[in-house]
């Protein structure tokens, strides 16, 4: 039987805002202020996987995503919609949009 992939409640643009800020936090006490600001909002294991490092916003929800992207590459900013991509294909390397737009 496969594994179902791990798919948080919590919308794409949530997990990068907590994603953002684990990574400006500084102490201990900044982390445990995330957690107590987000944790509840996200889930705490998916709040758990971005802080350990087992998983992006990406990894958790391709699709929302690829479609920012996406809509990255319409606005010109094509670096950083490759990144966005690229960081698809890390954790789903046969994503269909992801794939083909850096093909």
């Amino acid at each position: 039987m496969a594994r179902k992939p791990y798919s948080p409640l919590a919308s794409y643009a949530k997990l990068k805002e907590v994603e953002k800020a684990l990574q400006k936090a500084q102490t201990a006490d900044d982390v445990r202020n995330v957690a107590r600001k987000y944790g509840a909002n996200i889930g705490y294991k998916a709040f758990c996987y971005l802080l350990m490092g087992k998983m992006t916003p990406e990894a958790m929800k391709p699709d929302e995503a690829a479609v920012l992207a996406f809509e990255y590459e319409q606005q010109g900013e094509i670096a950083a919609a490759r990144e966005i991509y690229q960081r698809i294909l890390e954790a789903h390397p046969e994503h269909p949009i992801a794939k083909s737009r850096l093909s």
